[in-house]
């Protein structure tokens, strides 16, 4: 298997699976509930009254870590990809449980394989160029997330439970034309005219009932567990 073979496969299953697929390892959530393809945000209600944040995506942050694994798992490398990509509006409601959020990922906008990031994450920095150019183009291609048919991510919330510094969040995610619910915990911190939400997550491909890709009788193969790291910032119009 081709080095730009396996850095595809490593990209496509990670970034289905952990924008659309948030789930943690401490506390099993529910399994992701699929949806028809295709699906639209039409059947979404509108945001709720209330106090209006809006996402800046220079302040904000999403990171996606994933690996090879295996006794052959030197021929491929982690992959560390995202960047400051994160837009949207989220609404705090009088209500705390009626507050809601609607936010996109511009996908011809994620970078793979930064320096800075890697080396964060213990990660030898330097990857080839052509390797990081392949990954990306492949990414975007017609046979992944084909970004000129589906150029945005949606992430819509549909349910909030548990208390405000620690809620829980039931989502619909789009991507590529298809759509799944989940529920992810997050980490709030938020006043009148700043709002943080943060999050590590840590996801098995086991534990959603997929096998990860292997190739060379299993000496090589996508690690089965995903890391994705998070930080949701927004400001009120008041915000100096």
């Amino acid at each position: 298997m081709t080095h730009q073979r396996l850095s595809r496969l490593l990209w496509l299953t990670a970034l289905v699976l952990l924008l659309a697929g948030c789930s943690t390892a401490p506390s099993p959530t529910p399994p992701a509930v699929p949806a028809s393809p295709a699906a639209s945000e039409e059947g979404l209600p509108s945001l709720p009254d209330g106090r209006r944040y809006i996402v800046d995506p220079a302040a904000s942050h999403l990171r996606i870590i994933l690996g090879a694994e295996g006794p052959l798992a030197a021929l491929g490398h982690p992959h560390v990809i995202g960047g400051p990509v994160i837009d949207g509006t989220v609404v705090v409601a009088d209500r705390w449980q009626d507050s809601a959020f609607r936010l996109e990922v511009p996908v011809a906008e994620l970078t793979v394989d930064r320096a800075a990031w890697r080396a964060v994450e213990g990660l030898e920095p330097d990857v080839p160029e052509s390797a990081i150019s392949a990954t990306r183009q492949n990414m975007l291609g017609e046979s992944q997330l084909d970004a000129a048919s589906h150029p945005l991510i949606r992430l819509s919330s549909l349910e909030i439970t548990g208390p405000e510094w620690q809620p829980d969040v039931r989502f619909r995610v789009t991507i590529a034309g298809e759509a799944s619910v989940h529920t992810v915990p997050i980490a709030l911190d938020r006043d009148d005219s700043e709002l943080t939400a943060t999050g590590v997550l840590r996801m098995r491909f086991s534990e959603l009932g997929l096998v990860p890709y292997s190739a060379l009788g299993g000496g090589l193969r996508v690690a089965d567990e995903l890391r994705i790291r998070f930080q949701v910032k927004a400001f009120t119009d008041e915000s100096p």
